[in-house]
């Protein structure tokens, strides 16, 4: 599914109009995007969690070869299903 699609199935669920559902969609978007940023887990009860997550630096060797890279630390996403999802999901 696509934004779009997002948009509109969410729109005919809640009776607003597309314009306005799309509105809501990105401030959340972007509400979690700051929250991670700023290192904060954002948490739905029963949904999920999203977390960021810092990633070590390692050293790594591509494939087919032995050459080795140094890959440095970075933040990543971490998404936690919660148990109504998981169990809608099954």
């Amino acid at each position: 599914m696509r934004k779009n699609d997002f948009i509109a199935k969410v729109a005919q669920k809640s009776g607003l109009s597309k314009k306005d559902t799309e509105a809501v969609i990105e401030a959340s978007l972007d509400t979690i995007t700051q929250a991670l940023k700023d290192r904060e887990s954002v948490s739905f009860i029963g949904f999920g969690s999203f977390q960021a997550v810092k990633k070590n630096a390692r050293e790594i060797t591509i494939p087919g070869t032995t050459k080795k890279v140094e890959v440095p630390s970075k933040y990543g996403v971490r998404f936690k299903a919660g148990k109504i999802l998981k169990e809608a999901v099954e």
